[in-house]
């Protein structure tokens, strides 16, 4: 019989953005375990309740919130990460 190998869980570093840092305890990074961006803002909010109100509506980036892993801008949530990363949540700008 084949011997199971449980899934390795991953442990990331999440940027805090300023504006979010009162979520954190002023903390401006974070580490956090997950496999998809989804699992890790999920984990992130039982670390620090009230992240996954900022980040996330409906199952998808909240708007005018932007996610970074190790620097590339994605929507895919529930793509599997394949390595530790860097996460950096990015809220929208305004300006005019």
């Amino acid at each position: 019989m084949a011997e199971a190998t449980a899934k390795q869980v991953l442990v990331h570093r999440v940027h805090i953005p300023v504006t979010m840092r009162p979520l954190s305890a002023g903390e401006e990074w974070v580490e956090v375990e997950g496999n998809s961006v989804r699992q890790i803002i999920r984990n992130l909010d039982e670390i620090h309740p009230g992240f996954l109100d900022k980040l996330m509506v409906d199952g998808r980036m909240a708007p005018g919130v932007a996610v970074a892993v190790d620097g590339v801008v994605t929507n895919a949530l529930l793509v599997p990460l394949q390595q530790s990363c860097e996460l950096f949540f990015i809220p929208a700008i305004g300006g005019g």
